[in-house]
This record gives structure tokens, sequence and C-alpha cells, in this order.
């Protein structure tokens, strides 16, 4: 007799949190930085933060919630796509913090090549962070609903009667 008890797993939302609350961490430090000194943040800057961290959240959310309904078949590489969302999510989770411990280490207005590393870590986290944030939220999602695998088109069972008329006589 089977025993086990179905728990609903709770992993997609500590994955979806896990990457909001990091992407806070190369948004907020540099505002932390400018705070140090007696000039308050400039609201330009406090509306970018702000505003990247609220559409790294609002895009996660969204596509997580997207690949719980998606109903389209999966390539078949993808036969774990939770586990391969998980992956992705603490990668671009890792690549956050290190962005904000550079960002802590050196300042955002230390130049890098021309630009300062405040504009390289902004372009690197829209071009390369929030879009491997997104393919994970929804792999994550996808991952995370039971799907009854299609049936198999099985031929019925001849009847018992014959074939053939003249397999009658």
């Amino acid at each position: 007799m089977d025993t086990r008890v179905h728990i609903p797993q709770r992993t997609g939302w500590v994955i979806l949190v896990l990457m909001a609350a990091t992407n806070f961490l190369p948004w907020m430090e540099p505002l932390i930085g400018e705070t140090l000194s007696a000039d308050l943040v400039a609201p330009a800057s406090l509306r970018t933060s702000v505003g990247a961290c609220l559409l790294g959240a609002a895009l996660v959310a969204i596509t997580w919630l997207a690949g719980r309904h998606a109903t389209s078949a999966l390539p078949r590489g993808l036969a774990r796509p939770r586990l391969l969302g998980f992956r992705i999510a603490l990668a671009s989770s890792a690549a956050n913090i290190l962005f904000g411990c550079a960002l802590a280490a050196r300042g955002s207005d230390v130049a890098v090549g021309p630009l300062p590393l405040g504009l390289v870590v902004g372009v690197l986290w829209f071009v390369a962070v929030l879009p491997a944030e997104v393919v994970s939220a929804y792999l994550t999602g996808r991952g995370s609903v039971r799907r009854p695998a299609p049936a198999a088109a099985t031929p019925e069972p001849e009847a018992a009667a014959p074939r053939y008329a003249s397999q009658t006589s």
C-alpha cells in the first residue's frame, strides 16, 4: 500500500525570491556609496536603481507564471527543466553578488576602460543577468507543474468476430 502523502514544494518561490533579493546588490550598492558623502542621492539614479529592481522582480514573477501555465511541449534537451532553472538561478544570483561586491570594493565611479564601473555593471545586468533570470523563472515554473505524458496511440484489440465473411462458414 502506498502511504506517501503529496507535500507541495515551494522551491519555485524560493528561487524567485533569491533572484529578486540578489538583484538589489548591484543596484543599491552604488546608492549606499553615494549616501556616505555629504550629498544626497540624485533622483535619477534612485529611480534607475529602484526601477531596475522592480522590473527584474516583475519579469521573473510573470515568466514563472507563464511557465506554470504553458502548454507547449519542451524540447527533448530540457528533460529536467526545474533543475536547469535552479542552476541558472544560482548562476545569476552569483553574478549579482559578484557585481555588488565589485561595486562595494571599487565604487561605481571607478573607470573600467573608458566607462565607469557602475555603467558596465548595469549594462551587463540588463544584457546577461536579467535574461538568465527570465529563462530560469520560466523553466522553474514549467518544471513545477506535473503534466501527464501524452498517451501513445495504442491499437484497439480486435473483436472476437471474424474479419472476413469467408471465415464465418
